[in-house]
């Protein structure tokens, strides 16, 4: 039998602490994460299916519509592999219980992923413990402008040192 494929994503919903990590098998009750999982299309007619879930740990778990927040994922299965892409907004209306994405901070990340045809399910699956990801603000056009200017400089330089040398030439002769 070949089961679905699947991957969860989950994020810890405080990240005020820089460095502390909930656990990372779906949270704890002081530690809540959010759990964003999709499932490839179950059969025929049967689509891809994603799920937010609030975890406080095994036994406290609740699901959300994930559109609440904008949260929208697919899954493409092409040459034995599958690619998912999760999106949402950076940040949320719900600051107590949604991860607040913020540039330039060390976010802990963990992944889970299920291989249906591997005959994984349920608690059998691949899974990680936390991972980093920091988000890089973007460049300023300053990045750009500097080279430019340090460019012209050099070239400058070089123009002087050149009108120099062709000058001490000239008067040798």
């Amino acid at each position: 039998d070949l089961f679905v494929d699947g991957v969860a994503v989950q994020w810890p919903v405080n990240t005020a602490v820089e460095g502390e990590k909930p656990y990372f098998g779906m949270g704890d009750a002081a530690n809540p994460v959010n759990i964003w999982h999709y499932q490839s299309e179950a059969g025929a007619g049967a689509g891809e299916t994603l799920k937010l879930i609030d975890s406080k740990g095994f036994k406290d778990m609740k699901t959300r519509d994930p559109a609440s927040i904008g949260l929208r994922a697919s899954g493409v299965y092409d040459n034995g592999t599958r690619q998912v892409v999760m999106r949402r907004p950076l940040k949320t209306s719900d600051m107590e219980k949604d991860i607040q994405f913020v540039e330039g901070k060390f976010i802990p990340v963990a992944f889970d992923a299920w291989d249906g045809s591997n005959q994984e399910k349920g608690s059998r699956h691949e899974m990680t413990t936390w991972h980093w990801l920091i988000m890089q603000p973007p460049a300023r056009s300053t990045v750009y402008i500097w080279p430019v200017v340090i460019g012209l400089i050099i070239a400058g330089a070089e123009f002087v040192w050149l009108k120099s040398a062709r000058r001490k030439r000239d008067e040798g002769r």
